[in-house]
This record gives structure tokens, C-alpha cells and sequence, in this order.
């Protein structure tokens, strides 16, 4: 806190990342858990180029939507952002979030309709990383991190995720258990498509004993399996020795993923390696990414592929797809989920994107233009090089799925400013409660927009 005195406030609108945004003395001004047209009483903490930070301490004029945070967490959890505003009200928020986003960074006035993807907005995390960290008492405390902080922020149970996560959760806080997680910083949950199998991955320092004959870790293991309710598999990750990891249990989780569109699949996932964070949508999202309606059937390339949840699908449309992945573990589930799948016109490259592109950009002049690039990168976006590259090879429709409204803004500026013409906008809104936004992108090559179908099915 900056000890100004505090002041009233009133926001404008919500913008990317949970807060909203308003003015005060000429100030900008973003406050969380505020709402549009509210008037309320703020604490100044910080100033931050330019943008002031602040803190509500009273609502002295609450907005309509405004609505009572089920969670006793929200406010000090920095899990959710949401929660103080109607549920049924967050996907218009977000969808108008997104479009301000792409004009704002990525200078495109998107005016056209966004459908919008929904499911349950709650219960449905199937993946998890629970915070572990020492109490000033001594104790072990097991949670989350406070918003806008690194303190660790001890739960009970959490709404968004799945009942077999918190059943797990519930049993990680045990007495019998949780002391024993010293030295434990991060415990990874993946639950399966049925809520039913639990992956888990402790990442820790485990540089006091020999990493791989620790009887202590070793029991730890076992009794995890034993005693979490659906444990199947028990990861260790000894970040002291450059994240080795030693599995007890199953080595893998299968993921089935049914889409009537692109059919069934099942995905193996290891421990390390990418999967979907939200159950209840993944089945629209394959469909919608793999969604092909020309007479192009010939290459796609799927960039940043993880296990190839996008790549099989991909596989039933093109006569070949070339899947690639850089991290090693992702990229050989993806090459052994296509070997069980029976997909011999898939081929799994374990490489950068960005070394990929450069390869494959010298088989000309017999290089093959690919009819589709999907493109699902993390949240840093698609690296410059590799845009550069992309735009140079001229596929004649990119695909882009993204988990982060900013990065994916920019890096549609530059393909529509190399030859290309987005042509449909979609909204996941996979993370209720909180501000996280999926969208998808369809771009076509400018001088094919006359020659394709631009209307999406729904």
C-alpha cells in the first residue's frame, strides 16, 4: 500500500485479466471484484506505469449483476475473478472482453457474430496444481496462491474442480498425510474423462537423500496410491536434479475424448505431458478446430500438437498430417496415441516449432503448400520467427486456438497483415468464475476469400 487515503470509484468497464477499469483524477485506475457502474471505496496499493492498483474495501452502490460469491475463498483465492457477477452474465462479458482485445492490440474490429461455447461453471477443472508451502507454525499448509501474490492460500475444497480432485484434495490435508509433503512445492491432478482416475505428480527438493532409493518418497508413493480415492499413478519430480521423475504405479492416464463430428479417441497422457484443464467442453473444441468444410483434403499441419488431441481428428479429414510437439514426453504420446490409434497418415515430429517450419520451408521447390496449419500454442503465443515463417510458406487456411486473448491479438495483426483474411471468431468459456478466455480463429489465404465458404457451423 502506497498510504494515500482512500477514495471512491466508480469502473467503466471489465477488461482482460479480472478487474475493471475506470478513472480518478485523471488516473487510470483497475480495481478486482468490481463491476461497471458501481460506485465504491478503494485502497491505492500500487502504481504501475502510470496505472494505479487498488483494492475494494466497500461496495457503497452495488451493480444488478452483482451477486454473492458462493465460494468463502473468492476475494483471497486468486483462483476466480468472477464469482460477484451473475453466471448466466460472464460469457457476454468475456465475448465483448475478446473483441475489444483484437481491436485494441490486434487492430481488427471483429463486428461480426462470436458464438459462444458453454458448459457447467462449475465442477469442472479435471486438472489441478495445488500449492504446498510451510506455515509460520511449522506446519504444511496445501492450497492455492492469494491473487496478485505468491503466499500460498490454504482451501478445504474448491468449486471449479472436478469431485474426484477435491475428494483427493480432502484426503492430501489428512494428518496422516500432509506433513509428510515437506519438501513438496507443487502437486499436480489430471482426473480422466470419467472423473474416476487421478494422475498425480509431486514436484519438489528432494536433494537431502538419494533421489531414486529415498525409502521416504518411495512409502509416500505407495501410500498415496494406496489411500487417494481413484489414484492410479504417483509421479515424483525432483526439480534438485533437473526434473527427473520417477513413476510408481501406472505410467500413463487414458483421456477419451467423444465428438460426433471427428468420432472417439483415446489419448494417453504421462506425467509432463499437455492436456485440456476443462472437461466439459474438450469435445466442442476438437470439433470446432478440426472443422473442415472445403474440398482441401490434402496436408495439415498441427503446431504446438501435445498429445495429439487436435491431430488424430485431423487424421480422418487429410490424406497426411504432420503433428508437431517440442516438449519430448507430449511428443511421444502423440507418435504412441497414433500407433494405437491406427493412424498411419500421421506423423509426429518431436521438435520447435520454429526449427520445424525452417525445415520443412526448404523443400522447395516441391514443397507442398498445406491446405490447414492449426496452430494451439501456450499462452506466450506463436513465437516471431515462427510467424515469420508460417506467413512465408502460405497455407491456405490457418486454424488458431488460444488460451490467451492478448497474444493471440497479436499475432493475428501480423498474419493479416501477410496476406491473410480472418474469417470467424469463436468463444470457449471453459474456465467459469474466472477471467481465462479459449478462442479460436479461422483464417483463409486473402486471395482464396472469393473461392471458399466463410459461415461457420455451429
Amino acid at each position: 500500500m502506497t498510504g494515500a487515503p482512500p477514495f471512491e470509484f466508480s469502473p467503466q468497464k471489465l477488461v482482460y485479466g479480472g478487474e475493471a477499469l475506470g478513472y480518478h483524477e485523471g488516473r487510470t485506475v483497475l480495481v478486482p471484484r468490481a463491476l461497471p457502474g458501481e460506485r465504491l471505496e478503494v485502497e491505492e496499493l500500487r502504481v504501475a506505469k502510470g496505472v494505479v492498483h487498488a483494492r475494494p474495501l466497500r461496495v457503497l452502490a452495488a451493480a444488478p449483476e452483482r451477486t454473492e460469491p458462493p465460494c468463502p475463498y473468492f476475494g483471497r483465492c486468486g483462483g476466480c475473478h468472477y464469482q460477484h457477477l451473475a453466471v448466466d452474465l460472464q460469457p457476454a462479458v468475456k465475448r465483448e472482453i475478446l473483441r475489444e482485445t483484437l481491436r485494441r492490440i490486434g487492430k481488427l474490429t471483429w463486428e461480426a457474430e462470436i458464438p459462444v461455447h458453454q458448459a457447467q461453471p462449475w465442477s469442472y477443472r479435471n486438472q489441478a496444481q495445488l500449492k504446498v508451502g510451510a506455515q509460520p507454525d511449522g506446519g504444511v499448509a496445501l492450497g492455492f496462491f492469494e491473487a496478485e501474490s505468491h503466499r500460498l492460500f490454504p482451501v478445504d475444497a474448491c468449486l471449479i474442480l472436478s469431485p474426484r480432485l477435491n475428494a483427493v484434495l480432502a484426503e492430501l490435508r489428512r494428518p496422516e498425510i500432509l506433513p509428510r509433503l515437506a519438501g513438496v512445492h507443487e502437486i499436480e491432478l489430471l482426473a480422466d474423462d470419467r472423473d474416476e482416475q487421478v494422475m498425480i505428480t509431486l514436484r519438489g527438493s528432494f536433494e537431502s537423500h538419494e533421489f531414486h532409493e529415498s525409502r521416504e518418497i518411495h512409502v509416500l508413493a505407495e501410500d498415496l496410491l494406496a489411500r487417494l480415492p481413484g489414484a492410479t499413478s504417483v509421479a515424483v519430480e525432483n526439480i534438485e536434479r533437473g526434473g527427473e521423475l520417477k513413476v510408481y504405479g501406472q505410467p500413463l492416464l487414458i483421456y477419451r475424448v467423444s465428438s460426433g463430428r471427428v468420432g472417439d479417441f483415446g489419448y494417453r497422457v504421462s506425467p509432463g505431458s499437455f492436456f485440456q484443464a476443462s472437461r466439459f467442453l474438450i469435445p466442442q473444441l476438437v470439433s470446432a478446430a478440426t472443422y473442415n468444410d472445403t474440398n482441401e483434403r490434402g496436408l495439415a499441419l498441427d503446431l504446438y500438437a501435445g498429445v495429439g488431441l487436435l491431430s488424430l481428428p485431423l487424421a480422418r479429414s487429410f490424406e497426411e498430417v504432420v503433428a508437431v510437439e517440442s516438449n519430448r514426453t507430449s511428443a511421444a504420446d502423440l507418435a504412441a496415441n497414433a500407433r494405437a490409434q491406427g493412424v498411419a497418415n500421421l506423423r509426429a515430429v518431436n521438435q520447435s516449432v520454429s526449427d520445424f517450419l525452417r525445415r520443412f520451408a526448404r523443400g522447395a521447390p516441391d514443397l507442398v503448400v498445406p491446405d490447414l496449419v492449426v496452430l494451439d500454442p501456450p499462452r506466450a503465443g506463436v513465437e516471431a520467427r515462427a510467424l515469420k515463417l508460417l506467413a512465408a510458406l502460405r497455407p491456405r487456411h490457418v486454424t488458431y486456438v488460444s488460451c490467451h486473448p492478448p497474444t493471440l491479438a497479436r499475432d493475428l495483426r501480423y498474419l493479416t497483415a501477410h496476406g491473410y483474411r480472418l474469417a470467424a471468431v469463436e468463444l470457449f468459456d471453459s474456465f467459469a468464475q474466472t477471467f481465462h478466455i479459449e478462442a479460436l480463429a479461422r483464417l483463409v489465404r486473402s486471395d482464396l476469400v472469393g473461392n471458399c465458404r466463410l459461415e461457420i457451423d455451429d
